[in-house]
């Protein structure tokens, strides 16, 4: 009775890959105006089955390495103007790591490569954008001490920053002080502590 159960599902699993797979020239039982689903919305295929596991990884490798240094977190978010471009806007992202390097501290990004965690590109994982998120609020949780933010003049409608590490930074009780600072103009402001 046991065998048949696997056997079952061994073939029900076989057999959904089959049905999921691409036939070359098309299928005589797809629709002739079928179209693709969009690679944003994960799908019950080997490919989507692959996705999942890849990001339940990477979820893994977060939970169990991200660790800030105490009082080194260094966030980020927004953009600020083109220096030479007028209709042009740039990631405050480089303008983050730089200042945190200089300044012995770290962003999330460099942090994640040095424990080893290799997140996946957004264009090869639909699940990518949920893995920095979590990933966020992981680093936000675990952070303490002094933190700094570098904010662009704009910042994106729900943005990560305002929607969960500001929140989980506010109520981090090892956080200490959170200082703001403007990357256009370089004014601070602090929003936490003293």
């Amino acid at each position: 009775m046991f065998i048949s159960k696997i056997f079952l599902v061994l073939f029900a699993l076989l057999f959904s890959f089959a049905l999921a797979a691409p036939v070359p020239g098309g299928s005589a039982l797809a629709a002739p105006d079928r179209k693709e689903r969009s690679l944003d919305v994960p799908q019950l295929s080997a490919r989507g089955f692959a996705h999942i596991v890849q990001a339940a990884k990477v979820a893994t490798q977060i939970k169990k390495k991200l660790k800030p240094t105490p009082g080194k977190a260094v966030f980020w978010s927004g953009v600020v103007p083109h220096p030479t471009k007028a209709d042009k806007w740039l990631s405050v992202q480089d303008q983050a790591e730089s200042w945190a390097k200089a300044n012995g501290k770290e962003t999330i990004d460099p942090s994640l490569k040095k424990e080893g965690v290799h997140m996946p590109l957004r264009k090869d994982n639909p699940f990518t954008q949920k893995l920095w998120d979590f990933a966020s609020k992981v680093y936000a949780k675990r952070t303490s001490g002094h933190v700094h933010v570098v904010l662009g003049t704009k910042l994106r409608e729900k943005n990560t920053y305002e929607n969960i590490e500001k929140p989980v930074l506010l109520k981090n009780k090892k956080v200490t002080k959170i200082t703001e600072h403007n990357a256009a103009t370089g004014e601070k402001t602090v929003i936490k502590g003293k």
